[in-house]
């Protein structure tokens, strides 16, 4: 695969459809320079019981797809895109169809995509006709002019960049029994020790419309850079802006030398624990391959694949990191 706008005839992507998650034709090597990668991703952090809606059987479909791909040397970036657009079609996470409804009983959807070897970035917020919002975030990055589009003028704008538009009546627009706070994301090292992160939601339960999280924002709900790591987060996102968490965490590792588990804690519990009503979590791969998953909610749908360890699913007591690098 190429790091590139991936061709329509080049390349088929992963999608998730009834929970199956299935694989593209085998494509030619494009790196093999180390051995090592990996693979996390989450569907929410969870502040309730919440049913599971077989949210972990597509999360270990997608992770196992995910492995294979990049064993054969995928790109990270075009893998955490097929990843977060597998799970917005599968109508199973508060991102894509699933996306839950606002106020106005209206489904607005953000995503953000990372590139960790460029810096390069795209995100879109309040779309609300756009089939796969991480794709729309994807060709906003490519175009290379902007980061953000929001609206429906940049909604305007991804359409013609290319990206698909489904009418309203393809949205589920459900509304949540229980306050719903959940989120899609995936971070990958791939074998080039490239790292990229999306990230991709519906927000909050009947939130205000035009409100937007952290979830399109660089630095709050996903970040990568190859010379620390990349990191996708779920939760409360306004506290997620405000204290910039991804950034901070990459930050900490970057300039305090803290290890990943280490800083991750330290933004989860320490800086986000000090508010009463900041639950979230993050999950985060360092430039060593390194995975590790964190919150301070009741529990997060998650899980992780490397090229040691074969695809570990959880929501709540479980891992939260993967063998020690």
């Amino acid at each position: 695969m190429t790091r590139g706008r991936i061709a329509a005839a080049g390349s088929a992507l992963l999608c998730l459809a009834i929970g199956a998650f299935t694989a593209p034709p085998a494509v030619a090597a494009a790196c093999a320079r180390q051995a090592r990668f990996a693979v996390v991703v989450h569907g929410g952090e969870i502040s309730q019981q919440t049913p599971e809606n077989g949210r972990l059987e597509a999360m270990r479909a997608a992770l196992a797809a995910a492995r294979t791909q990049l064993a054969s040397g995928a790109s990270s970036l075009d893998v955490v895109e097929t990843m977060v657009r597998g799970f917005e079609d599968s109508g199973r996470f508060n991102a894509g169809r699933g996306a839950i409804a606002n106020a106005d009983a209206m489904v607005e959807t953000d995503a953000s995509i990372m590139d960790g070897r460029t810096l390069n970035a795209g995100a879109v917020a309040s779309m609300l006709h756009v089939k796969n919002p991480v794709h729309a975030a994807r060709l906003v990055m490519d175009a290379g002019r902007h980061v953000l589009l929001v609206g429906d003028r940049g909604e305007a704008y991804v359409k013609s960049l290319g990206a698909e538009m489904v009418p309203e009546s393809y949205f589920i627009k459900s509304i949540s029994a229980q306050p719903e706070h959940g989120t899609v994301g995936a971070v990958a090292l791939d074998r080039c020790g490239d790292i990229a992160a999306a990230t991709s939601t519906g927000g909050y339960d009947a939130k205000i419309p035009g409100r937007v999280g952290d979830s399109p924002i660089v630095g709050a709900g996903v970040y990568a850079d190859d010379a620390v790591g990349g990191f996708s987060a779920t939760g409360h996102g306004e506290y997620f802006i405000r204290l910039s968490v991804a950034k901070d965490v990459a930050d900490r590792m970057r300039y305090a030398h803290q290890p990943l588990a280490a800083a991750m804690k330290a933004d989860i519990h320490e800086r986000l624990g000090a508010y009463k009503d900041a639950d979230g979590a993050l999950i985060g791969i360092d430039k060593n391959g390194n995975v590790a998953m964190d919150w301070n909610a009741v529990g997060m749908f998650r899980g992780y694949a490397t090229d040691i360890e074969a695809p570990v699913v959880a929501e709540y007591a479980g891992p939260t990191s993967s063998r020690p690098r």
